[in-house]
């Protein structure tokens, strides 16, 4: 039973790179797929890929095995590898009405990027990232975007529209493989900011999660979030690009997990992790880049779907004439 579970894990983890896979003394060049659990237990009539012979080629004994194994509640496969199993570990996500294993590749970490839409207004964008390396690989491998060079990145900016297209087009698919949660802000503020721009910051995290008192529903929803986020930053890697000057990225990433924490007027303990890596050595960073270009586009599209927008507490805002602020949130199904 245990090679079978090994196996089971392992063709989940190729599967995903993609590449050579050894079976039975026949090599299958598997393309970047993501498996299904269904796939382990179905016969297919006329096999397409490499993939797809592969599972045609999985022993009677396996499929059978695979069939009343692995779903059980405690012991069955999935759960197995939901746990950890001998060095292989697995993800379950939900997507519309499909499920996939995504083999867990790296530990959770938060990227921090923005993006300006003609000198009006900073896009900015919090990115709760589960598995960065699982993200990082399906850009390079699944959708095959081509990395800018000096330095050798993933950049929205240098995507050409045919690559933006397809990063818009599997945009939620993407969001659900690598991410637990995002918080974007939109605003001018940061144009002729009328305070001290560390002030500017905290005031823009408070109002996503301040204000609405007397609208029971919404002051649910922000506190619950806020508490969401700061289970999600605390004590977890922050990476972010030196994109406020003179706002440090180091502060940046205190001010955020400390305004986080802060619950019934008094700041709770926490601790914000800052990573000292340029762009090019952060995959949190790069994916952040991607996300933030693919929101920009939504937003000047008028289209914010999967985010919902999420009220801003306008009374945060110094100098509020002229000074706008909207702020939206996407949370991982399932």
């Amino acid at each position: 039973m245990k090679e079978r579970i090994r196996l089971f894990l392992e063709i989940i983890r190729s599967a995903y790179y993609g590449g050579k896979f050894e079976y039975k003394d026949i090599t299958f060049n598997l393309e970047p797929t993501l498996v299904s659990p269904s796939d382990f237990i179905r016969k297919i009539s006329q096999p397409k890929t490499a993939y797809e012979n592969l599972i045609n080629s999985l022993d009677t004994d396996f499929k059978e095995a695979a069939h009343s194994e692995m779903y059980r509640s405690e012991r069955g496969w999935i759960n197995q590898g939901l746990q950890g199993y001998e060095g292989l570990k697995i993800r379950r996500i939900e997507f519309g009405k499909k499920t996939f294993l995504i083999p867990v590749l790296s530990n959770p970490a938060i990227g921090i990027d923005s993006s300006g839409i003609e000198n009006k207004s900073t896009i900015f964008a919090f990115c709760f990232i589960a598995d960065p390396k699982a993200g990082y690989v399906y850009l390079e491998k699944h959708l095959c975007l081509p990395r800018a060079h000096d330095p050798n990145e993933f950049k929205w900016l240098k995507l050409n529209p045919t690559f933006r297209k397809r990063v818009l087009n599997n945009f939620d698919l993407f969001l659900s493989i690598c991410c637990e949660a995002i918080l974007v802000v939109n605003t001018n503020v940061f144009i002729s900011p009328v305070e001290k721009l560390d002030n500017v910051f905290i005031k823009l995290i408070d109002g996503c999660f301040s204000g609405y008192e007397s609208w029971p529903q919404q002051r649910k929803l922000r506190s619950s979030l806020k508490e969401k986020f700061f289970s999600l930053a605390n004590n977890i890697p922050i990476h972010c690009d030196a994109d406020f000057s003179p706002l440090t990225a180091d502060k940046i990433a205190k001010f955020f997990v400390r305004t986080l924490s802060k619950s019934n007027g008094r700041y709770r303990e926490c601790t914000p992790l800052y990573a000292t890596l340029k762009s090019h050595e952060s995959i949190p960073i790069q994916l952040a880049d991607i996300i933030v270009g693919a929101i920009k586009t939504k937003i000047q599209s008028k289209e914010i779907q999967p985010f919902s927008e999420l009220y801003f507490d306008v009374r945060k805002i110094k100098g509020r004439n002229g000074k706008k602020v909207k702020s939206y949130y996407w949370i991982k199904k399932g």
